[in-house]
């Protein structure tokens, strides 16, 4: 029996799939169907990874044949079927969330319930929200809490910007408008930029692993969403222009908040797309050499 043929009989004999077996390798599906089926072979630390997975030594796993035994016996002993493989997906958690969980639900209460004792309920509950709505990533997002509840932080504190001090990161590129501005100003909007680009850097590091094929289909997502970049914004701004003239103010905050933010989102879709694609096609080029 050849490689593939051995691979596939391991990891049916376990009760694995394709997708199982390449996530607990750190490759594609379709990496391990060319294998079984003889389109390309593995790079050696994969064999190695996959013979310490499947409790076989090398030579069973390349050339299909068992280790000879030091002492023969006179019969065939019954062997016992090996024992099944429980633990093959590595799953990300992280140690602590409901821990964190529980302080930011007491920060919360202790924010909402000094404020409210200094006469401020609302001001309290206002404080409070970004607390209670961490906590509530915290409980209910198994995995990546922390980078949900960035996005959240963030989200927050633009909406507070824009809808409390009119103050837009945008500005920075309008020269036009400096005269209205002071340095105060300016440095937030610096720093405003910095935590984008951070944002965008961290979700497409949390997001690199996961297999993305350069189909035709994928390729064109990720062009529709980097032209969305720039005409979403565009064409939600004729709308709070055209909403602002037809004497609607109070929609035109929100959809100010809204523009910079759909940007955001889309730049930081993109750029995870194009990094899960690049690592995802350089991984199936290393394998098949």
């Amino acid at each position: 029996m050849d490689l593939g043929g051995t691979i596939y009989r391991l990891r049916t004999e376990r009760n694995l799939s394709q997708g199982d077996l390449a996530e607990a390798l750190g490759v594609s599906r379709q990496s391990v169907s060319k294998w079984e089926t003889g389109g390309s072979v593995p790079d050696l630390d994969k064999l190695v990874k996959l013979s310490q997975l499947f409790g076989v030594s090398l030579d069973e796993l390349v050339l299909d044949r068992k280790p000879p035994c030091e002492e023969a016996p006179p019969q065939e002993a019954p062997q016992e079927a090996p024992p099944p493989v429980t633990v093959v997906v590595q799953r990300e958690r992280t140690p602590g969330r409901k821990v964190a969980g529980v302080v930011l639900l007491c920060m919360a209460f202790l924010v909402l319930l000094l404020l409210t004792a200094m006469g401020g309920p609302l001001e309290g509950l206002v404080l409070a929200l970004p607390f209670l709505l961490c906590a509530a990533i915290c409980f209910l997002a198994r995995r990546r809490p922390g980078l949900w509840c960035a996005w959240t932080m963030y989200y927050l504190a633009d909406v507070y910007l824009i809808c409390f001090t009119g103050l837009r990161w945008r500005f920075l590129f309008v020269p036009s408008t400096y005269a209205y501005y002071s340095g105060a100003h300016f440095i937030s909007a610096a720093v405003q930029i910095a935590l984008m680009l951070a944002l965008i850097a961290a979700t497409a590091r949390s997001f690199r692993n996961a297999p993305l094929p350069a189909t035709r289909r994928n390729k064109l997502l990720l062009l529709a969403g980097a032209a969305g970049v720039v005409v979403g914004p565009y064409l939600l701004s004729l709308l709070t222009t055209a909403l602002y003239r037809a004497g609607v103010h109070w929609a035109v905050t929100p959809l100010s908040a809204l523009q910079d933010l759909l940007a955001l989102y889309l730049a930081a879709a993109v750029v995870t797309g194009a990094v899960r694609m690049w690592r995802t096609r350089r991984t199936e080029k290393s394998e098949n050499q």
